[in-house]
Parts: C-alpha cells; sequence; structure tokens
C-alpha cells in the first residue's frame, strides 16, 4: 500500500506540480485560493506545510487536502503554520510587474504629471524590448496575396 501511494505522488515532486494538478482540474476557485493566500514553509510529495494569508478561508487546508486526496487517490498531509512562509505564487509572479511599476512612478517626468494632475493613473507601462518588438511587428506589412508581375488585370 505505501509503495502505490509513493508511486501516486511521484508525479508531484514540487509544490509547482501540484499547481498545475489544480489548473488541470479546473477548478477556479481553489487555483486563486492557492496562488495568493497560500505562502509555502514546507512542501514534499503528500506534504503540504503553509502559512495562510490574511485573506485565506479558515478551512482552506481542509478543502485542499480532501481535492489533492481525490484527484491523486492519495492522502495528503495539510499543516497550518503561522509564520515561516515564502512568498505567494500571485506574488512571486507579479514582483517582476510591482517593480517595474514603482519604477516608473518614482520618475521625476511622472511624477511631475501627477503633481500637475492628482487623479492620472498609469494604465500601461511598456519596457523598450516591449516598444521595440511593437515596432517592428507595426513596420512588416501584411501581404494578401503574391503579386505576380506577368498577371493581366
Amino acid at each position: 500500500m505505501a509503495v502505490a501511494t509513493e508511486s501516486a505522488l511521484a508525479r508531484y515532486a514540487r509544490f509547482e506540480d501540484v499547481v498545475e494538478l489544480i489548473r488541470h482540474h479546473r477548478d477556479v476557485q481553489m487555483l486563486i485560493e492557492v496562488e495568493t493566500t497560500l505562502r509555502l514553509v514546507r512542501y514534499s510529495p503528500g506534504r503540504i506545510e503553509f502559512e495562510p494569508t490574511g485573506d485565506a478561508r479558515p478551512d482552506m487546508a481542509q478543502r485542499l487536502g480532501q481535492k489533492l486526496q481525490a484527484w491523486t487517490g492519495a492522502r495528503w498531509a495539510m499543516s497550518v503554520v503561522s509564520e515561516g512562509g515564502a512568498p505567494t505564487v500571485a506574488e512571486t509572479r507579479d514582483a517582476a510587474t510591482l517593480a517595474l511599476r514603482q519604477e516608473a512612478e518614482a520618475h521625476p517626468l511622472v511624477r511631475a504629471v501627477f503633481a500637475a494632475f492628482p487623479k492620472a493613473k498609469i494604465t500601461e507601462i511598456r519596457t523598450e524590448a516591449e516598444r521595440a518588438q511593437h515596432a517592428a511587428e507595426e513596420a512588416l506589412q501584411e501581404v494578401e496575396d503574391e503579386w505576380d508581375p506577368f498577371e493581366e488585370e
């Protein structure tokens, strides 16, 4: 029995594999919850130790454990701790965007715009690479049909 459980859990060597499993089962509510309210402390296949954020539902550990057991056929141990968790999946994913936004807000020209227009908002930030890519795409014209110089009209 223990060998069957170990082989069932072997596919989930990393926590990212668990997130993919949730995504595969299209449980959007659980996926959002795990990505935004679970701060991973320790992971091993079949065992998740995490610190919940303030927005986490109190029964998240129980619900997640039940769903993982149903999907994998193996029992999952869930432990909730009060500290020591890493950033959430969403915080890690959004860190680069947040850093770019903070850099833009600190720029003197942007600060001058905000001083002149207090209700102004940054709606989009494009890096130099994104702007160059956009310019390259704009420069290329789409060809609908091949032109044949010998074809009569």
